[in-house]
C-alpha cells in the first residue's frame, strides 16, 4: 500500500509542476503536458490565459487529494486504505476537471473578444 501512496504522491507533485508551469507560459502549446481542449489549443494566448484560469482550482484539488492521501498508511484495514485512495483520486479529478471547464471559459472569452 506504501508504494500506491508513494507513487500517487510523485504524480501529484508531477500534476503541480505542470500546472504551474503552463499557466506562466514555460510550457506552451503541446499535445502532451497540459489542458488539451481545443479552444485552449487555439493560440498562445488562449493556452496561457485557459491555464491560468484553471491553476487555482487544479491546484485546490490536487493539495485536497494530498491531504487526503498522507493519512492513508496508518489507515486500519487494506479496505479503507483503498477507500482514502480512491477519494483522493476523485478530489484530485473534480478539481482537475472544475479547472478545465474554468480554462475552456476564459479561452473561449479571448476567442470572442475582437483584437
Amino acid at each position: 500500500m506504501i508504494f500506491s501512496v508513494v507513487f500517487l504522491l510523485a504524480c501529484y507533485v508531477l500534476l503541480i509542476i505542470v500546472i504551474v508551469r503552463c499557466a506562466d507560459g514555460r510550457i506552451g502549446v503541446n499535445g502532451l503536458a497540459g489542458i488539451r481542449i481545443p479552444s485552449i489549443m487555439a493560440t498562445e494566448q488562449t493556452w496561457i490565459v485557459g491555464h491560468q484560469a484553471a491553476k487555482r482550482p487544479s491546484l485546490t484539488g490536487i493539495y485536497c487529494a494530498i491531504i487526503c492521501l498522507l493519512p492513508t498508511p496508518f489507515v486500519p484495514g487494506e479496505a479503507l486504505q483503498v477507500v482514502f485512495l480512491l477519494g483522493s483520486c476523485l478530489i484530485m479529478l473534480i478539481g482537475v476537471i472544475v479547472g478545465a471547464s474554468a480554462g475552456s471559459k476564459a479561452a473561449k472569452l479571448v476567442l470572442a473578444t475582437p483584437y
